[in-house]
């Protein structure tokens, strides 16, 4: 293979493994941390020795639906098959200034009560999901961290 062709052949290496990276930034607060399992649906995940998780999973669109047929959407599988209420909706932004929807579910099961946000990205035909969870408890205990990681996705 000639100078030129390998040249050409190194470029379009690098622009498809461009293609492949991650679409986000996300910190890890101390007390956390990051979990890389390839056996998840997360594209990043940290957790507290507590039980709390906070994840971030990128999914790729094939249609044009709004941020607020997603957020409706992700309400509906929580009630449904989650068996979460949603508590509120918060307009958010993330660290880079993208608009975003924040859900706060609450359930109560086997007599613990769970907290669940998640917070909708939409950029072009990807949706980021950026999710935080745990007892009630361990999430108030958390919650300064919690928010500061939350605070620090950055969509790229």
């Amino acid at each position: 293979m000639n100078r030129l062709a390998r040249l050409l052949a190194i470029g379009l290496a690098l622009l498809a493994l461009a293609g492949c990276g991650r679409h986000f930034q996300a910190s890890t607060a101390p007390g956390f941390v990051v979990v890389d399992e390839d056996s998840t649906a997360y594209d990043w995940r940290a957790v507290a020795p507590d039980g709390v998780v906070v994840a971030v999973r990128v999914v790729k669109l094939d249609d044009g639906a709004d941020l607020p047929f997603w957020a409706h959407a992700v309400s509906l599988r929580m009630r449904d098959e989650q068996g979460y209420a949603l508590v509120s909706t918060a307009d958010v932004r993330a660290r880079d200034g993208t608009p975003g929807q924040e859900l706060l579910f609450g359930h109560d099961e086997s007599g613990k009560s769970f907290t669940y946000r998640v917070r909708l990205y939409l950029v072009g035909k990807r949706l980021t999901i950026v999710e935080a969870g745990g007892t009630r408890d361990q999430m108030d205990r958390y919650s300064a961290s919690v928010d500061w990681m939350l605070a620090s996705v950055k969509l790229t």
